[in-house]
């Protein structure tokens, strides 16, 4: 699916961009143009980090429950987590 959101992204901004070449910007038009291709920026950012398998929950090494990687406790069983996270499998 990220590869999709990739290409849809790709395709949108040259469109919108190629559009606002030919019908000539104003200063409003030029601030939505780069608004819209900051999004499509995030929307490729996302979608890369989302293939890269670096957002996912994780399990408590104690009690198995799913938990933030980034959480300090687990919020099952109060464990101090750290580098005892396991991995969603």
């Amino acid at each position: 699916m990220s590869v999709a959101v990739t290409v849809l992204v790709l395709v949108a901004v040259t469109f919108v961009v190629s559009v606002g070449i030919v019908a000539g910007l104003d200063f409003y038009a030029a601030v939505i143009l780069g608004l819209i291709v900051a999004f499509g920026a995030l929307a490729l950012a996302i979608a890369k980090r989302s293939r890269s398998g670096t957002i996912g929950p994780a399990r408590c090494f104690k009690c198995d429950g799913m938990v933030s990687p980034n959480a300090p406790y687990c919020k099952h069983c109060g464990a101090r987590l750290g580098d005892e996270l396991l991995r969603d499998r």
